[in-house]
């Protein structure tokens, strides 16, 4: 039995995201088609819009903003010589919530995988370059996935950083965190104690 053509059409919009199959996808439009009151489906659909027209990244750091700078960014208590890099955007909610880290992020765009063809100048590595050759920072934090592709980035990182760079520490998150393991999924108590207990590389 084929389903009517919108009905097909949204099924296939959900299973084309992450994690999402089709049976997931069936259930989550058929709750939508029973339960959606007409209100809440407009809101839904704007929501969806919206995320390509409001929302920008931050100028200084990369971080998802619905202004040209974040919140992070902006906050003047938030130590600027202090700076955590990231691979993704989400990557620092995860790490923010710990509150154990009052410095502030740098979004580096992924993380190098040849293979897939991330190579370094696919990242943001002459923007963090141009970052701290406009504002040089005390300590750089690589919070970075403990998997291979977070290793590669992290040398490569450590080598352009050193030669660049040579008085500013740098800093690895702590190995609490398990080899192959991923930031989005590890607890807030392991989260907090990589950071606090981050070594120098």
């Amino acid at each position: 039995m084929q389903y009517p053509e919108v009905i097909q059409n949204l099924i296939d919009d959900f299973t084309s995201l992450p994690g999402i199959g089709g049976k997931t996808a069936e259930r989550l439009v058929f709750y939508l088609i029973k339960n959606g009151e007409q209100e809440k489906l407009q809101q839904f659909g704007k929501n969806l819009m919206n995320l390509k027209t409001a929302i920008k990244t931050c100028r200084e750091c990369g971080n998802y903003s619905l202004n040209e700078l974040c919140g992070i960014c902006m906050d003047i208590k938030r130590d600027k010589k202090l700076i955590c890099v990231v691979a993704n955007a989400e990557d620092i909610k995860y790490l923010d919530n710990t509150h154990s880290f009052n410095g502030v992020y740098y979004v580096l765009g992924g993380l190098l995988n040849p293979s897939e063809g991330v190579t370094a100048d696919k990242l943001h590595i002459k923007q963090l370059l141009e970052r701290l050759h406009k504002n040089m920072a005390n300590e750089i934090i690589l919070g970075l996935n403990p998997t291979v592709e977070g290793e590669s980035t992290i040398i490569y990182l450590k080598k352009i950083l050193k030669e660049n760079f040579p008085k500013i520490k740098i800093t690895r998150l702590s190995r609490g965190l398990p080899m192959g393991g991923d930031l989005e999924y590890a607890d807030e108590i392991t989260l907090s104690n990589a950071i606090n207990n981050r070594s120098e590389i």
